[in-house]
């Protein structure tokens, strides 16, 4: 199987990753992230989160 390598197809890959980079911190932000965040304070995911949201 070969990998599009073209401009367009690396630009178009790139906005879909953001898209969900974007997705997955707004649901961190809700509140039941919040919930998770105070709860699991110690876990190393919760506080890569919570430095990419800026906490």
């Amino acid at each position: 199987m070969k990998i599009d390598m073209s401009a367009e197809a690396i630009a178009k890959r790139l906005k879909v990753v953001n898209e969900l980079r974007r997705t997955c911190l707004s649901l961190a932000n809700s509140s039941v992230g919040k919930d998770i965040q105070k709860k699991h304070s110690a876990n190393t995911s919760v506080q890569r989160t919570s430095r990419s949201l800026g906490h």
